[in-house]
């Protein structure tokens, strides 16, 4: 295998999603050092991993948003995107703002959303500390469609947060006569793509514009929304940890995600 492609939280990351886990880090870098290649494919926006990336010295296009973003880093380029037209974006909100759940809306360029709560509030905590170049750009205004509209940004993602199942699951089918791809990505997440959108969508466009080539691509996930990639990859891993469906379709199941369960199966993989 000459590609890993692999989630973050509940992947690669530790300790609530706050680290790299050390041995995947150990592995991951020994990995690139060999000139084999390594992406990150994540629910998150990309630019509120730059930590992890620079921690990891990334290289290759990082597929954000589900597959609605693939961005060259390198050369600081976005080489494809699935934006969310304004007017679909305000039907998904008002849906949001109809049944009481927080949201906010990942876009090209920063993170908007109408409070300082849930991931908002994570942020804004960590961008005390961060260096200028790793914090995560936010922006929390009560007209979240029009700022964006303003700011000429193009909407990727909703996430809808919920610690209440039934309110998940009413929103998920409030949302399901809406030209929309929705799926989870956390316990307590719903997230919001175009239609058609998933970590696949990203990867398969990858694969076409030749950064890489499935047929010896490797990825590892855990959730929902890990599933198409897994799926099109050469080898799929499910991460022990993975809810059922993830398992389900697998290829291999790795240990869980807090013991470095993907640098493992990779060292075991090469014995």
């Amino acid at each position: 295998m000459e590609t890993v492609v692999t989630d973050m939280d509940g992947t690669l990351l530790a300790k609530g999603g706050a680290v790299i886990q050390p041995l995947n880090k150990e592995v991951l870098l020994d990995w690139q050092k060999r000139g084999k290649k390594v992406v990150l494919a994540t629910g998150r926006l990309d630019l509120a991993i730059m930590p992890f990336i620079h921690e990891l010295g990334i290289t290759m296009p990082v597929i954000s948003c589900n597959g609605a973003l693939v961005r060259d880093f390198v050369k600081n380029e976005i080489l494809m995107k699935s934006d969310i037209s304004y007017d679909l974006l305000a039907q998904v909100i008002q849906v949001a703002r109809d049944f009481g759940v927080d949201y906010h809306v990942y876009t090209t360029e920063r993170i908007v959303g109408p409070t300082v709560t849930g991931k908002i509030a994570g942020f804004v905590e960590a961008n005390k500390t961060l260096p200028e170049n790793e914090q995560v750009p936010l922006t929390v205004t009560d007209d979240v469609v029009g700022e964006i509209i303003r700011s000429g940004a193009f909407a990727l993602k909703v996430l809808v947060i919920s610690e209440e199942a039934d309110k998940r699951a009413v929103v998920r089918e409030a949302l399901s006569e809406l030209p929309l791809s929705v799926m989870s990505s956390g316990a307590t997440l719903v997230d919001i793509m175009n239609v058609g959108i998933d970590k696949a969508h990203g990867l398969a466009y990858l694969d076409e514009a030749g950064w890489l080539d499935l047929e010896t691509t490797i990825a590892f996930g855990d959730n929902e929304n890990d599933i198409g990639m897994i799926e099109l990859a050469n080898m799929g891993v499910a991460m022990e940890n993975s809810i059922p469906e993830t398992l389900a379709i697998a290829d291999y199941v790795a240990g869980h995600h807090d013991t470095g369960g993907l640098g493992q199966f990779l060292l075991d993989f090469e014995k």
